[in-house]
């Protein structure tokens, strides 16, 4: 408890899934967290069910697809708490679709999203760790980041992305004292995207995505001299720090 005491996080996506559960581990650290989601309803009901467990959030409605959403989220954030330490890209979309049978409106909102959106958060909160010389930035990647599926080619191609864009900011924030990774589950998680993805088979081992934000919580301590420009497995990583816990009280 506490290893993000007087942080200032931003989470993406946090209404549901990952998201919301990152945005519990972080406040649970002792974080100010700023949960973003363009779902206005879910994203009430998070901060409520947070703060019946003595824990807080505060709830930023917006659509990161959207730059002045983007530009408001940071300057909130900026305003308020004065600093940004952390930023959580979890939010995300995907569709099924044969390539003939995607429209450029669809592959748009996909890439609009998923990348062009962590772009932007990204972006926005660059200037102000820079200033600090300080900061982590988590991008949540996929296997489709690097690996192809069939009928995926929207949702592929953006995290493609996101691994090219966390590989180059990495390289060009290092300077800045600032930690840039990725991050993918490692393990099936159910989120309302594994719902539409997953086989039945999955759907059987599927766990809670609690399970695996121990890892985010680690990336979100790092700076460019610990844990920088990696591709993590998420369950790898919560199961290493778990290891190690165990070890130490030995």
């Amino acid at each position: 408890m506490g290893r993000l005491q007087d942080k200032v996080a931003i989470v993406t996506g946090a209404a549901r899934g990952i998201g919301r559960a990152v945005t519990r581990a972080f406040a649970a650290e002792g974080a100010a967290v700023y949960a973003v989601d363009v779902i206005e309803d879910d994203l009430a009901e998070v901060v409520a069910a947070l703060d019946a467990e003595g824990l807080v959030a505060s709830p930023l409605v917006a659509d990161i697809a959207v730059p002045d959403d983007v530009e408001r989220i940071a300057a909130h954030a900026i305003e308020a708490a004065g600093r940004i330490d952390c930023l959580a890209n979890v939010a995300g979309i995907i569709t099924y679709e044969p390539i003939e049978e995607m429209s450029l409106a669809e592959w748009d909102r996909i890439l609009g999203v998923n990348l062009r959106g962590t772009f932007m958060c990204a972006r926005a909160v660059v200037p102000t760790m820079k200033r600090q010389r300080s900061g982590s930035i988590i991008n949540v990647s996929s296997r489709a980041g690097a690996m192809g599926f069939a009928d995926m080619t929207a949702y592929c191609a953006a995290k493609f992305g996101v691994e090219g864009l966390s590989r180059a900011l990495a390289l060009e924030l290092a300077p800045f004292g600032i930690a840039v990774n990725t991050i993918t589950p490692g393990t099936p998680v159910h989120t309302a995207m594994s719902e539409v993805t997953y086989t039945p088979d999955k759907r059987k081992i599927w766990q809670d995505p609690a399970v695996i934000t121990p890892a985010f919580v680690h990336l979100a301590c790092q700076s460019a001299e610990g844990l920088n420009d990696q591709y993590v497995n998420a369950w790898d990583l919560t199961k290493q720090l778990q290891a190690q816990g165990a070890g130490a009280k030995q």
